[in-house]
């Protein structure tokens, strides 16, 4: 593995751990921003030595004798060292990486700008989102994958999309009557009602000069299941392309939906944990929220610790312990049971008939009992469902059972969702 050196401009990693160096310090979001991140951990420098990388050898020590510490003297401080994180030749300078040290989350990622690599805290101050899942932005900063809030090498916010410096903010939203049974927020285009304890719903009314008025509600409904666990269930009633839900397969609408929904889930789980650490009731403490468009985030934490104490009452069901984190795969493991089972029976048919024109080919070659024209015609017929079913199977597989989001190299669909986070999507 490579050696790392040590510049002096280096910090110590208790770093991360001082409340004045960690905590977000953005005092105005329209001019220039401060720092919120804390320094870099380490600047990985390759030296030119090399060390072997077989296994270390245990070397016997003679004997030596024991040794008093007298109460009082000094205590070694593990978080005042300094640690490599990761040879420099493993990492990808494309995308930031996640990593851990004496149990705390960082990330790691190549400032281009400065030539050299950065390790910052793993969380966003802006909604505690970990800065692994996002991206290296076109002008080689940090973006949070979550809402877009771009950092420097410095760990400088340059970027808060919801909030820019030359204009309005994206969206708009201002709380009102708030109380026991919720809260009611107002939108430049309709408005907004949280009903306590599970159901959002947000109302809009859109003129529009072909079609007349339209109306339409987007309602979320979030039943609490258990300790980190939900059952989200949402509707769209509306007075326009109604004929969409009687056309489009309800699968399909799913697949298209979870996109953004789906995307989300690590994201929102990794916040929830963060929160459960530092205590429901400090999470200003470590989010920061300028934009109106965080407004019934606001609203939410106010109710929950106003009125609920903080925490959802499980009569003695559960301790309230959040469990542990599972493996990414059975976190983003979703289905559609009927299109699943559909679909699966229908990769496996074409992969059934695929294998059986390949043998009706290789038998009628051997016996010549279909000439050569339509042997060729029975090949591709069965190489094309043969592809088909390896494409459906891949389908199935990523859209009703796994999909990771790989948030650092965005397809058009990733775009579409950065585009629907910041209020922008058509």
């Amino acid at each position: 593995m490579d050696v790392f050196s040590t510049p002096a401009h280096f910090q110590p990693l208790n770093s991360l751990l001082n409340g004045d160096s960690s905590k977000p310090k953005l005092r105005n979001v329209r001019s220039s921003i401060p720092s919120s991140l804390p320094g870099p951990l380490l600047h990985a420098a390759p030296s030119k030595s090399r060390l072997s990388s077989s296994s270390p050898v245990s070397v016997a020590s003679p004997l030596e004798p024991a040794i008093d510490v007298a109460a009082g003297e000094e205590k070694f401080d593990w978080y005042s060292q300094w640690y490599p994180v990761m040879p420099v030749c493993d990492l990808d300078k494309r995308e930031p990486h996640a990593k851990q040290v004496l149990g705390m989350d960082v990330v790691v990622w190549w400032d281009r700008n400065e030539n050299a690599w950065k390790v910052f805290d793993d969380m966003c101050p802006h909604r505690l989102a970990p800065l692994s899942e996002g991206r290296i932005d076109p002008s080689g900063r940090l973006q949070c994958a979550y809402h877009g809030w771009c950092f420097d090498g410095n760990g400088n916010c340059k970027l808060i999309p919801q909030s820019p410096l030359d204009g309005p903010s994206v969206i708009d939203f201002t709380l009102k009557k708030l109380g026991i049974e919720g809260f009611d927020a107002e939108l430049e285009f309709g408005y907004c009602k949280y009903q306590a304890p599970c159901i959002l719903s947000i109302h809009a009314d859109v003129d529009s000069p072909s079609k007349g008025r339209r109306r339409m509600t987007l309602t979320f409904m979030c039943v609490p299941v258990s300790p980190g666990n939900s059952r989200l269930i949402w509707a769209f009633p509306r007075n326009f392309d109604i004929w969409i839900d009687k056309v489009v397969p309800r699968w399909m609408i799913h697949v298209a939906n979870n996109l953004v929904l789906d995307s989300d889930l690590y994201l929102l789980h990794i916040e929830e944990r963060k929160i459960k650490e530092i205590g429901s009731k400090n999470w200003q403490r470590a989010c920061f929220l300028p934009c109106k468009s965080d407004a019934l985030v606001v609203g939410y934490r106010r109710w929950f610790n106003k009125y609920a104490d903080g925490e959802v009452d499980w009569r003695g069901r559960f301790s309230g312990d959040l469990p542990p984190t599972p493996p990414r795969e059975q976190l983003m493991d979703r289905s559609c049971s009927r299109a699943y089972k559909s679909l699966n029976a229908m990769a496996t048919v074409l992969e059934v008939v695929a294998i059986g024109l390949i043998g009706v080919v290789a038998a009628a070659t051997k016996q010549g009992a279909v000439s050569a024209a339509g042997r060729t015609r029975l090949a591709i017929l069965g190489s094309v469902c043969y592809a088909v079913s390896r494409w459906l199977a891949h389908f199935v597989q990523k859209y009703f059972r796994y999909h990771g989001y790989n948030h650092s190299v965005p397809d058009k669909a990733m775009v579409f969702v950065q585009m629907f986070r910041l209020g922008v999507a058509p």
